[in-house]
Parts: structure tokens; C-alpha cells; sequence
């Protein structure tokens, strides 16, 4: 238990670090939204893609009500040289990363980034119900077995990982 939330730790650490080091310059992102920008950056010089949901600040960072931070990490074990995802792998996370928006659709929380750096994805969601995200996220692990992730679930009303 103690290792797992170490590895947590670091975890948070390092994508916080990377977070401020990404470049703020958009790539084509072939999302249906208008709302997603895409930056590129690096942890120790292994490659970062950073999504941003640029809707989620004006939708909720003005009300107090969303100041709870849910970290959804999911490890990736088809990388390619780089510790990206393959294609297959992709595929999968994007099948996964609508399984969460699902679930997650009635409890009162908005995703505002996306980060994928090497052999895990973060998803990270502000919420103004942690406790009903708990108990979603929970009943969500006890049937989803095709993906090694794990949450944790902080208080953050300054979107300190969204700056």
C-alpha cells in the first residue's frame, strides 16, 4: 500500500513538472471539438503530449464547486520506441477514456487534460461531487479488468495541473 502511494507521488510530481514545461503550441488534433489543444513537451527527454480541454476553465474554474482534482492513471503496455502508444494501444485508450466520460457523466465534473507521456495516460477531471466520483470510480474497477489504472482523487481549487 505505501509503494502504491509513493509511486502516486512521484506520479503527480513528475506531470506537474511536465505540465509547466510543455510547449503551448497547438498540433492538429482530429478531435471533433474545437475545444481541445495539444502540446508537446518532455520528462527527462522522453516525449509528453499534453490535451487540454480549453472549454473546462470557462465551464467551471470561476465556481468553487469544482475544486477537487480526480487523476485517472492508466498504464500502457504497447508503446512504441519512444513509450508512446501504438495505434492498437491508442485505440484502446480512447475505448477506455469514453467508458470514464460515461461514467462520470452524472456527477458534476468536467475533463480538462489529457497527458500521455511514457507507458501511461492521465486523465484528469475537476469535480464538485468527490465522493459520488469515488464511489462511480470504484464500482467502475471491480468490472474493468482490460486495462492496469488506478485514481486518486486531491483537493486542487487552484487547477493547479490546468495552468
Amino acid at each position: 500500500m505505501m509503494v502504491v502511494k509513493i509511486m502516486k507521488m512521484i506520479v503527480v510530481g513528475a506531470l506537474i513538472l511536465a505540465s509547466l514545461a510543455c510547449t503551448s503550441s497547438p498540433i492538429a488534433t482530429g478531435f471533433p471539438e474545437e475545444s481541445w489543444e495539444i502540446s508537446r513537451g518532455a520528462i527527462d527527454d522522453d516525449p509528453l503530449i499534453v490535451r487540454k480541454n480549453r472549454e473546462a476553465l470557462a465551464f467551471a474554474k470561476g465556481s468553487e464547486a469544482y475544486s477537487y482534482r480526480v487523476m485517472i492513471a492508466i498504464g500502457i503496455n504497447r508503446v512504441d520506441e519512444n513509450g508512446l502508444p501504438t495505434p492498437e494501444a491508442s485505440a484502446d485508450l480512447y475505448q477506455f477514456e469514453d467508458k470514464v466520460g460515461l461514467v462520470l457523466k452524472g456527477t458534476d465534473s468536467v475533463i480538462a487534460l489529457v497527458l500521455t507521456a511514457q507507458k501511461m495516460r492521465q486523465l484528469v477531471f475537476y469535480t464538485a461531487q468527490p465522493d459520488k466520483v469515488d464511489r462511480v470510480l470504484e464500482k467502475m474497477k471491480e468490472s474493468e479488468s482490460g486495462l492496469y489504472w488506478g485514481y486518486e482523487i486531491a483537493y486542487d481549487a487552484d487547477w493547479s495541473l490546468y495552468h
